[in-house]
């Protein structure tokens, strides 16, 4: 494999990341992880007998963590300046969605890998429909009843830590469902984002330390982490630009078929695996 190409590749991937979160408002996750699975069955990154038949999808999974810090990060020390934070729903809704990410991270790597790829494919699949629907369930009250925060987080923190992503398709759903401010919903899911992310990127470094893959920090593979973080934070201000300038309904559509293909896409290598 010609480390050129590959680079070429993960830039690709990290600029359109940047470009679609940026304009859609999405994580990152939900294109860096069925992307890095079909680029390295594509270039056969980990095509090696000694590992575990679940590598690929972990490695995909874990460097999608690790480049969700530096992005979600970002997005917090922003919303951190404009005092758009409400630590009170921070306080509230967070814990539980490390601690579930936390729990993905440790059991992961003991799931089969057409278990893994299926809650991959799943997870899209359901953003997907969630998209193309642009409809959040009705509710009466503001406030939650106190044992719906934790439900929703510890058990969408699990997902999103299997699948990869940070925690923000679970928090601003149900922060919006509950009638939170935009700006404070945003804010909080950046902040839970970030939280989620550092500690899942820990558990899969950790679960993949005895791994002997050369540039890898257990499950999270730095060739393809750097640049992808590179170009996704250079193309996620142009994307946010476009995104003022272009009906965001109509792209949250578009990207709602495109995740639903790449969902299907998904759905098939297991099919016929």
């Amino acid at each position: 494999m010609d480390p050129l190409f590959a680079t070429s590749i993960y830039l690709l991937l990290g600029a359109t990341t940047g470009l679609l979160a940026g304009m859609l408002g999405v994580g990152g996750g939900v294109i860096i992880v069925p992307g890095l699975i079909f680029i390295f069955e594509w270039l056969g990154v980990f095509d090696n007998p000694l590992l575990p038949s679940n590598s690929l999808v972990l490695f995909a999974v874990g460097t999608s963590m690790a480049s969700i810090i530096f992005t979600t990060g970002t997005s917090a020390i922003v919303h951190y300046r404009r005092r758009t934070i409400d630590w009170s729903l921070v306080q509230v809704w967070v814990p539980c969605l490390v601690l579930g990410a936390i729990v993905a991270s440790l059991i992961a790597k003991y799931i089969p890998v057409q278990y893994l790829k299926s809650i991959v494919a799943a997870v899209i699949f359901t953003l997907a429909v969630v998209m193309l629907l642009n409809r959040l369930p009705k509710v009466k009250s503001s406030t939650p009843k106190k044992w719906i925060p934790y439900a929703l987080t510890s058990s969408g923190g699990l997902v999103c830590g299997l699948a990869g992503l940070g925690g923000g398709p679970v928090m601003v759903p149900s922060l919006l469902t509950y009638k939170t401010p935009v700006a404070k919903a945003t804010a909080t899911a950046s902040v839970g984002a970030f939280c989620l992310s550092s500690f899942a990127t820990t558990g899969y470094m950790i679960t993949g330390f005895d791994l002997n893959v050369e540039k890898t920090l257990g499950f999270v593979y730095l060739p393809a982490l750097v640049p992808i973080v590179l170009m996704s934070i250079v193309f996620a201000p142009l994307g946010v630009m476009l995104g003022q300038k272009l009906s965001k309904l109509l792209f949250l559509r578009i990207f709602g078929v495109l995740m639903m293909i790449v969902s299907l896409r998904l759905f098939y290598t297991i099919l016929i695996a």
